[in-house]
């Protein structure tokens, strides 16, 4: 073995304990699908209007019996029928139940969960295991008896139903949180930026230190981001997971009012980011670009706010995500008093989503007062 592979296998070592990977998982034995649970709303949910949901149980080995279909529904919310029951779905079939739900409280991030119990079929499984899987009939056959005679399983529908924009699916193209310290004129929320939920400024912190450390390794030995690669490791993840770090720090410390500090995040997220595509990583770009110019905007620097936002606007003008950069614009013109590019702002961003309730509320308003 050659000094340069010596160093790279020393390197790989390091990396993969730093990325709590040097320890894989042992290959188990899966039992087969033998049934699907799937769930879907026929249109977007609306606060105390009634939309109808259908949840399809399939049997695709054995019979089902003694199927009972209910909802797991946030507080407030009502289903009708509460619970629906079938005597039997048969092998190869499928049930469809419909439910009429009506949502009675606004969620920033909620569910809709559908739970089907029923008995396991556990005769027709192994019968199935004995006849197509002979090799490993044994041990899944073990492992079926070991289940309950009756089991639960789950299907759900995440989401967000909010005052400010009605229902969307949880996703990272939705911003949740608005700044109402900053406020334009009486009657309009703050602007909007995107708050991740799940990760702590320390978690943060540990991500973006990690693939510094790992960014280093690399530069020292040119072949470990092959062996790395060639190990399974998604450099691509941990990336994003540096980036992301970036801007959640960057979001506490605007929060916190620290904006030097925030400014300081943003311009390493900027640095780091740098070198990638410019299509790449663009929720996180445009999210960045929009702190960017909040900070200003906080620190009275609206000209260099506007130009911020602008900026964010037109490295992709047809994101989705534009529709808060848009609003944001339209909410900075406002505090200038210039109602006319704010009100055309609000138009704009009104185009790129149905159902954006707080701009249409807030595009009324501005236009008594004009």
């Amino acid at each position: 073995m050659t000094a340069r592979h010596i160093k790279t296998t020393k390197h790989l070592v390091t990396v993969m304990f730093l990325l709590c990977s040097c320890i894989l998982p042992a290959a188990t034995l899966q039992v087969p699908e033998w049934f699907r649970l799937s769930a879907k709303l026929d249109r977007a949910p609306e606060l105390n209007r009634s939309i109808e949901l259908q949840a399809e149980l399939q049997a695709a080995i054995g019979n089902l019996s003694d199927v009972q279909i209910r909802l797991i529904l946030p507080d407030s919310w009502k289903a009708e029928p509460e619970s629906l029951q079938v005597a039997m779905i048969k092998a190869g079939s499928q049930h469809k139940a419909v439910f009429k739900v009506t949502p009675g409280s606004y969620l920033s991030q909620g569910s809709i969960v559908v739970e089907a119990a029923f008995i396991v079929p556990k005769s027709e499984l192994i019968s199935y295991f004995k006849r197509e899987m002979p090799e490993n009939a044994g041990d899944l056959s073990e492992t079926v008896q070991r289940w309950p005679d009756q089991t639960k399983r789950y299907a759900d529908i995440s989401f967000a139903l909010t005052p400010e924009e009605t229902f969307y699916p949880v996703a990272d193209d939705m911003w949740l949180s608005y700044d109402d310290r900053i406020i334009a004129q009486d009657g309009f929320r703050g602007p909007a930026y995107y708050e991740d939920p799940l990760i702590s400024a320390h978690q943060a912190q540990t991500d973006v230190e990690m693939f510094g450390k790992l960014e280093g390794y690399i530069k020292s030995d040119p072949d470990l981001l092959k062996t790395m690669q060639e190990s399974g490791i998604d450099i691509n993840r941990k990336r994003y997971d540096q980036l992301n770090g970036l801007y959640v720090l960057a979001v506490k410390a605007y929060q916190e009012n620290s904006l030097d500090i925030a400014s300081s995040f943003i311009e390493q997220f900027e640095s780091a980011i740098s070198s990638e595509k410019a299509t790449a990583y663009e929720n996180l770009r445009i999210a960045a670009g929009n702190i960017k110019a909040l900070v200003f905007w906080v620190k009275g620097q609206r000209r260099l706010a506007e130009e911020a936002f602008k900026k964010t606007f037109y490295s992709n003008r047809k994101h989705p995500l534009q529709r808060y950069i848009l609003r944001n614009i339209g909410l900075l013109m406002l505090a200038g008093k210039d109602t006319a590019t704010a009100g055309e702002m609000f138009r704009l961003a009104g185009g790129f989503k149905e159902g954006y309730t707080l701009l249409e509320k807030e595009s009324e308003l501005l236009g008594k007062n004009r």
